[in-house]
C-alpha cells in the first residue's frame, strides 16, 4: 500500500513574498512523484495570493490544504501544528520545507523510496542568493564528512547539520504527535533530531536530492562565514537552550551545558572582540555553518 505523503510549509509575509511563493510552488508542482498532498499554514500572509498562485500552477491537481492563522503564534507552535494536522490527515510521512527555498524535482521520490525503517531523513542543500544563483560550487554534504546513517545523538552534539527545511519525518516509525517542544528552544530541527536519536530512532542522509537554501535579509539563522558579535550571541543562545533542556533528559548533556557556561564566563574575561578575532584568524571560517566556529575554552587553551 502506498504511503500517504504530505509536503508542508509555513508561509509568512516578507519583502519578497511573491517571488518566494512562485519559486516555491513551482518546485513543489514539478515533482516527478506526484502522489502527495500539500499542507500550507498561512501565518498572516496574503491568503488570496497564495490561493491564486496555487490555482495557476497546480497542473497535476494535487490536493492542497491551506490553513489560515489569524492570531500571533510562535515559530515553534506553527511547526508543531504542521505535525498535528498531518496526523489528523492520516499521513504516513511529513516533509518539511521552507517557503523561501526551492528543491530538486526528485525530492518526494527520494524520500518515498528511502524513508522506510527510518524515523527521519534529511537531504543535501546548496547556498543560493535571492535569485537562486549558487554562491559556491560545493553542496553542504560535499563540504564535509557526514555519515549516511545517523543513529546516535553524538553525531550532532556540537552543531546541527539536519536542517528543518531539509527534513522529512516518518509518522509511523516514531510518535511525533506526543513530542513536546519547549518554548525556549531556538533550533527546532536540532531539537527534533536529537530527541528522536535519544529515544532510539535513526536518520538517513539523502545525497541524491537537494534544496536551495536562499540567503536574504529575513532568513532566520542563515549561513555565512566569519563570526561576528551577533552570531556569537545567537550561537551561544542556541547551544545553551538546547543543552539546558537535554541535560534533564540525558546526563551526558550536563557537561556540554557546563562547557557553554564556562565559555560565557571566559568571553567575559577576555572580551568578545578578542575571542572573535582569534576564531576568525585561527579557524577555517569559510564554512556554511558559522556557529560551528564557536569554540569552547578548552579548544582555545593554547592561545592563552
Amino acid at each position: 500500500m502506498s504511503k500517504k505523503i504530505i509536503y508542508s510549509t509555513v508561509m509568512y509575509e516578507c519583502k519578497e513574498f511573491k517571488l518566494f511563493l512562485n519559486d516555491y510552488l513551482k518546485s513543489v508542482f514539478c515533482q516527478v512523484d506526484i502522489d502527495f498532498e500539500v499542507l500550507i499554514i498561512n501565518d498572516q500572509a496574503d491568503g488570496e495570493l497564495i490561493r491564486s498562485e496555487i490555482a495557476s500552477l497546480n497542473s497535476n491537481h494535487l490536493t492542497i490544504h491551506v490553513f489560515d492563522v489569524t492570531n500571533k503564534q510562535t515559530h515553534i507552535e506553527l511547526r508543531k501544528r504542521l505535525i498535528d494536522l498531518s496526523y489528523d490527515l492520516n499521513a504516513d510521512v511529513l516533509i518539511f520545507s521552507d517557503f523561501d527555498e526551492n528543491v530538486d524535482c526528485n525530492r518526494v521520490k527520494e524520500i518515498r523510496n528511502k524513508i522506510d525503517n527510518y524515523s527521519f531523513v534529511f537531504n543535501d542543500f546548496y547556498i543560493v542568493d535571492k535569485n537562486l544563483n549558487r554562491l559556491g560550487k560545493e553542496s553542504f554534504f560535499g563540504s564535509r564528512s557526514i555519515p549516511r546513517d545517523i543513529d546516535n545523538w553524538k553525531h550532532i552534539k556540537s552543531f546541527n547539520y539536519i536542517g528543518f527545511g531539509s527534513m522529512a519525518i516518518n509518522l509511523t516509525e516514531y510518535n511525533y504527535r506526543d513530542m513536546m517542544f519547549p518554548d525556549d528552544i531556538r533550533a527546532l530541527d536540532w531539537f527534533i533530531a536529537t530527541k528522536v536519536l535519544i529515544d532510539g530512532g535513526k536518520g538517513l542522509k539523502l545525497d541524491k536530492t537537494f534544496a536551495n537554501y536562499r540567503q536574504h535579509d529575513e532568513s532566520f539563522v542563515g549561513f555565512d562565514f566569519k563570526l561576528t558579535e551577533d552570531r556569537l550571541a545567537q550561537g551561544i543562545s542556541i547551544k545553551k537552550s538546547h543543552y539546558n533542556y537535554f541535560r534533564h533528559v540525558c546526563a551526558e548533556f550536563e557537561e556540554l551545558y557546563s562547557d557553554v557556561i564556562e565559555l560565557e564566563r571566559f568571553i567575559e574575561e577576555i572580551g568578545k572582540d578578542k575571542y572573535i578575532s582569534i576564531i576568525n584568524a585561527r579557524f577555517n571560517t569559510n564554512k556554511f555553518c558559522w556557529w560551528e566556529n564557536i569554540k569552547l575554552k578548552k579548544e582555545l587553551y593554547d592561545d592563552f
